[in-house]
């Protein structure tokens, strides 16, 4: 299971829930429609971002998200057969 926090942790002015909403949204999805795989918080090169992974069906989308700025930095989506 995925740990929230309600406010956005040290280094960092979005939280996991604002990261999920963002993808959520350059999606078009709805949070029923998905499933979280994986929100985390990562520090890359002196930078805080968001790693999500969420499915949809056979669809699967991966994205890095700034925790800083709320800018999707990576955007990739794969297609299950």
């Amino acid at each position: 299971p995925l740990t929230q926090s309600a406010s956005a942790p040290a280094g960092a002015s979005l939280t996991a829930e604002d990261a999920k909403a963002k993808a959520l949204a350059h999606a078009g999805l709805a949070e029923t429609d998905v499933t979280f795989i994986k929100a985390e918080l990562d520090r890359d090169d002196g930078r805080y971002r968001y790693e999500l992974e969420l499915r949809n069906g056979h669809t699967e989308y991966e994205c890095d998200i700034n925790a800083v700025t709320g800018v999707i930095l990576d955007w990739e989506t794969d297609y299950d057969d």
